[in-house]
């Protein structure tokens, strides 16, 4: 298998599709993924510190829940609101100092698109792949 490796060095190792209650059988929990799905696409965010398009994520704020997290990196990274996201897995992944984290994995669909506005870490959305 080819490895997929970002910018950043950091190895996608693996996607582990599981129930929610058993996260706690994997540690470190890192930040959460929004992946959210409008008609047959699927929207991402362009980071202005980093560069690159990718999907809205982000850490975990205080006793912040996994999912809590996940819903608030979606509306301060693209404005969308959500009240709940499906949890669909784990993603595993290899940092460049060779240690492993496992980021929680959130799915919504969205009926429609509310106005995009820019921010300090996101400067545009897209809903085209």
């Amino acid at each position: 298998m080819t490895a997929v490796i970002n910018k950043n060095g950091y190895e996608f190792l693996e996607c582990i599709p599981l129930n929610e209650h058993e996260v706690k059988n994997y540690e470190p929990l890192a930040g959460s993924y929004a992946v959210v799905r409008f008609g047959a696409k699927y929207l991402i965010c362009f980071n202005t510190w980093r560069k690159q398009w990718e999907l809205p994520a982000g850490g975990r704020d205080d006793e912040e829940t996994a999912k809590e997290c996940a819903i608030r990196e979606l509306f301060e990274e693209t404005a969308q609101v959500v009240h709940d996201m499906d949890f669909k897995g784990l993603l595993k992944v290899r940092k460049p100092d060779g240690a492993i984290k496992f980021n929680p994995i959130y799915f919504a669909d969205l009926e429609y698109i509310v106005p995009f506005k820019e921010n300090n870490e996101t400067d545009k959305i897209c809903s085209g792949i």
